[in-house]
């Protein structure tokens, strides 16, 4: 039992680690496009960062959009390196919370064109911590892994393949 518990926890550690992998593709786009789009851009992300209230739909640049979408992609990186594979219990209290916050970060995007592929990776990372839980329960079901985790990092990746276009 206890192989199973260290090895689940080694598992989801492994998949936010790969998800690192992922974070990168539309870091250096959004910087430039936050550069490029107004001189106001860092400004109205932090501002719409600490408004509690989505902006109107349409109102939101993507590079603001994009901006949401690194900094969550970060918080994932960071998540995969500080994991403590010894507690598969406080791994996935981890996940809930990583998913809990995207999923909350990523309902104020409203761009039109980036706010589906992150609401898209938000679902992704929720379905995968729920996995997480029933692997817990029973840890036969881990044949279904694989799929969990390239789904996750499919999203992820299409939400940077967005952010860089």
């Amino acid at each position: 039992m206890i192989k199973t518990r260290t090895s689940f926890a080694l598992v989801a550690a492994s998949a936010l680690l790969l998800l690192t992998g992922c974070s990168g593709g539309g870091d250096s786009s959004a910087n430039e496009a936050d550069t490029n789009d107004t001189a106001g851009t860092s400004e109205a992300s932090s501002s719409a960062q600490a408004s509690s209230a989505p902006a109107p739909a349409g109102d939101q640049s993507k590079a603001d959009a994009c901006q949401i979408v690194q900094e969550q992609f970060q918080a994932v990186s960071q998540a995969g390196s500080s994991i403590d594979t010894s507690d598969p219990q406080a791994t996935l209290t981890q996940f809930r919370e990583l998913a809990t916050q995207v999923d909350t970060e990523f309902g104020g995007i409203t761009n039109e064109e980036v706010a589906p592929a992150a609401q898209k990776a938000s679902g992704a990372l929720n379905e995968y911590a729920t996995f997480l839980e029933g692997l817990i329960a029973d840890p036969n079901t881990a044949s279904g892994l694989s799929d969990q985790v390239t789904a996750l990092q499919e999203s992820f990746t299409d939400a940077a393949t967005v952010c860089a276009g």
